[in-house]
């Protein structure tokens, strides 16, 4: 994982703090990486909200990882591969949030009406809280595609 920090970010955390990001993270990688829902079990909160690309629409940790246990199995999505390593971006708020942006390219995902998706251009956002017990869990993760089409000549 190629994780950078934000230069916007003026709070220090604690080595416990970034060593508690850092496990977060990594499960979440390594359940993607692998396929594996049972490794992103304890990695959202009770109330995390999490919407994909596509405009599915999950509430808290445990509905969100059954969801990714049946996305993980399917044939369509798992035809998909990655371009390279993700590059993240990680933004300190305040001693209890940050903020981890994503950006990863996959080819070859297909489509459920036949056909591939030639190559996604995906982006994401997740907003992690330091929680009583210590744990940093994702409350909120948005992901989305880039659209190729363009309604703004300023657009870059």
């Amino acid at each position: 994982m190629n994780l950078h920090l934000d230069p916007a970010s003026r709070v220090h955390l604690s080595a416990q703090d970034q060593q508690a990001i850092a496990r977060t993270l990594g499960s979440l990688q390594q359940g993607f990486t692998a396929r594996d829902a049972q490794r992103l079990t304890g990695v959202y909160s009770d109330d995390a909200d999490w919407v994909n690309a596509f405009g599915s629409r999950k509430r808290g940790g445990p509905e969100i990882v059954a969801y990714l246990r049946g996305l993980f199995a399917d044939a369509n999505f798992n035809a998909g591969t990655l371009v390279a390593d993700p590059e993240i971006t990680l933004r300190v708020l305040n001693a209890e949030t940050v903020t981890v942006s994503g950006h990863l390219r996959i080819r070859g995902q297909r489509l459920l009406t036949g056909g591939v998706i030639e190559e996604r251009d995906n982006h994401s956002i997740r907003v992690l809280q330091r929680h009583a017990d210590g744990r940093w869990l994702i409350v909120s993760e948005m992901y989305m595609d880039a659209n190729r089409e363009q309604s703004y000549a300023g657009h870059s």
